[in-house]
Order: C-alpha cells, then sequence, then structure tokens
C-alpha cells in the first residue's frame, strides 16, 4: 500500500487542534470578592413546605446569618463565604435561614463548587434531624419541574452519604451504568409509576463514604463537589479535600482524567430537552417535604421529638453547625479561540 505522509501528518495536526479546542475555560468565579453581590435572597415561602423562614440580604447580615469568614480556610489561601441559621432562638414561625440563587443562568458546563463545611451535626456522622440542606442548579420562574432540576449535594435528617437527583416532566430516566454510586430511583419524572411522589431519579453514595455529606464532610475538611453537564450526560464527582485533582487546584479541569463519576445520569433521557437555564442554589431548610415527611422514618429523629417541627422549634442549639462555608464556585463552559462560549442570561435583582 502507497501513501503520503502529508495527509497523515495533516490529519495529526487537526486531531491536535481538535483536542485543544476541547478544553474547558472558565467563565464565572463566585467567592467572598463578589458572591452576595452575585446572588439574590429569596425570602418568600418556602416552596417544600418548610419550617423556615428565609430572611433578605440585609436581615441576614443583621442577625449574622451571613458573613465573610477570614479564617483561613480549604488550602488555608482565602476567606469564606458563611451561610447559616439562626440557632438561638425559639420561633413558632420557622427557624430563620437563608436562600440564595445566582443572578446568572447556565445551560451546560461544569460547576466546580469547593466547600470547607456543610450544615452537620455535632452529634451524629452525617446530617441533624429535622436539616434539609441542599445545593443544586434549578431553572427558576418556569413551573416546576419544567427545564429540569439537578441536586448536587443534598440529604435531610441524620443521612450520613449524599443524595444527587434529578427531577424533570415524563420522558427522562437513566441506567445504571458508569458511576460508582447506589441507585435509588431511575425514573426522573416526579410523577413516575412505582415511586415516590417528587422523587425524581437518584443516585446515592455508598452509605459507607461518610466523607461526602454532613459531619463526616466537614471533619475532612470538606472538599470538591464537580458537575459535568453536557448534551449526554450530567455527571458528578467528589473529591475530599485532600484528593482535589491537580488539575481543578490549577484552574485547568479535564474530567477525562478523574475516573468514574459518583453519579451518571444518562440513558432514556433527551437532556437539552429536559435541562436549560439554571440558576446556582444554596439554601438550608427544616422539616417540609423531605425532612419532615421521613421523621417517623428515622429511630434516631422520632425519638428526639413527636414530630419535626416540634424538634426544630424548642432545641435551637441543636442547628450552631447547620451552615455553609463556600470558599468558591467556579463555572467552566467548552471553548476555544479568543474567546469562550457563553450561555448564560443575567437575572436582575429584585
Amino acid at each position: 500500500m502507497h501513501y503520503s505522509s502529508r495527509p497523515l501528518a495533516l490529519i495529526g495536526s487537526l486531531a491536535f487542534l481538535n483536542g485543544a479546542l476541547a478544553q474547558y475555560r472558565l467563565v464565572d468565579t463566585y467567592n467572598s470578592t463578589n458572591f452576595f453581590q452575585s446572588f439574590n435572597f429569596f425570602d418568600q415561602k418556602d416552596p417544600t413546605n418548610g419550617f423556615v423562614q428565609y430572611k433578605d440580604m440585609k436581615s441576614a447580615a443583621a442577625s449574622g446569618l451571613i458573613g465573610i469568614n477570614n479564617a483561613a480556610g480549604g488550602d488555608n489561601s482565602q476567606p469564606t463565604i458563611y451561610m447559616g441559621v439562626d440557632y438561638k432562638t425559639k420561633d413558632p414561625q420557622g427557624r430563620a435561614s437563608v436562600r440564595v440563587t445566582s443572578q446568572k443562568t447556565y445551560t451546560h458546563g461544569l460547576f466546580i463548587t469547593d466547600l470547607v463545611h456543610m450544615p452537620g451535626s455535632s452529634e451524629n456522622q452525617g446530617g441533624e434531624c429535622g436539616v434539609w440542606p441542599a445545593h443544586w442548579l434549578l431553572a427558576e420562574g418556569v413551573t416546576w419541574p419544567t427545564n429540569g432540576e439537578i441536586d448536587i449535594l443534598e440529604g435531610a435528617n441524620d443521612q450520613i452519604s449524599n443524595q444527587m437527583t434529578l427531577h424533570t416532566t415524563p420522558g427522562c430516566s437513566i441506567q445504571q451504568q458508569g458511576f460508582d454510586g447506589q441507585m435509588v430511583t431511575p425514573n426522573c419524572d416526579i410523577n413516575a409509576p412505582g415511586q415516590d411522589k417528587n422523587a425524581g431519579c437518584a443516585i446515592r453514595h455508598a452509605m459507607s463514604d461518610s466523607a461526602s455529606y454532613g459531619a463526616g464532610f466537614n471533619a475532612v475538611g470538606g472538599g470538591v463537589y464537580a458537575t459535568e453537564w453536557t448534551s449526554q450526560a450530567i455527571r458528578i464527582w467528589h473529591f475530599p479535600r485532600d484528593m482535589i485533582s491537580n488539575d481543578i487546584k490549577t484552574g485547568k479541569p479535564n474530567p477525562a482524567g478523574w475516573g468514574t463519576p459518583v453519579a451518571k445520569f444518562a440513558g432514556g433521557c433527551n437532556i437539552d430537552q429536559h435541562f436549560q437555564n439554571h440558576n446556582i442554589i444554596f439554601d438550608t431548610t427544616f422539616c417540609g417535604d423531605w425532612a419532615g415527611d421521613a421523621w417517623t422514618s428515622s429511630p434516631s429523629c422520632k425519638s428526639k421529638a413527636a414530630t419535626c417541627q416540634a424538634f426544630v422549634q424548642e432545641n435551637p442549639e441543636k442547628f450552631e453547625e447547620s451552615y455553609w462555608l463556600v470558599k468558591s464556585v467556579k463555572v467552566y463552559e467548552m471553548g476555544g479561540g479568543a474567546s469562550p462560549v457563553r450561555r448564560w442570561k443575567e437575572r436582575k435583582a429584585c
């Protein structure tokens, strides 16, 4: 067989160029310098029926629910964002807390969240009874779950390991392959037959992975959750503090080198049809549709009080550990050449 070396050289060059172009580029960084200016504070009734009073930014700052923690966090190089709850007051109207939503929305991207601390327990290995913390992506301004919901870090009560979940309209399900976590439910439709209402498709860290959530997460100095959202799949990796990939630390993340994700949502789902225009959200609520409804399912929690609301109202000191310390949230998108491609829309503050 006769061949020319030039076409092969050209093919090799094109392959190299394509690889060089297919890189994630940083488009947004949220840290202690801009976080509270870049997120809106939700101060309405909790849509998940929690026993909570969400505060606006001015009220939250005045009551010490938010602030900048200048103590070293993470790799000891920068301050962190503090978002906590009221742990001193017995209020029959609900415990004061915050829910913040990014002003920008995103479709696709690589979201790298570096946390030093998440709501946990001072007594249990995981979460505290009555608490329902979440870090998630959601399309706001539309009827839920139109345009989908991606729960990155979430749990309720004394849960030990993290649960990752998608919520959608009908026509989206996932296959049990390509991830290390444990399948909980496969159908992302909130009204899927054979699943609890609003369950969605869920994957949980192994029960032995206590460093993924709550007090266990905090005990190792927190870590990074990395969420990759493409047209093909939504994948989530977790890196404990002492195992954060070097390419993340240097700002050149390459998911291809991270190994099997703990969660991969793909299979019978058109991702682009079901997920669009998401905001980044952090919140801590109490009781409600998950922690409240599941109260009697936990022997430990139901032994503390007859109801979730009674426990949360009467025991403020139990929630001192119910706070977030966020080092940063970085958003990367695929791009090349002179500038990255942005797919966000800005939401004006109310």
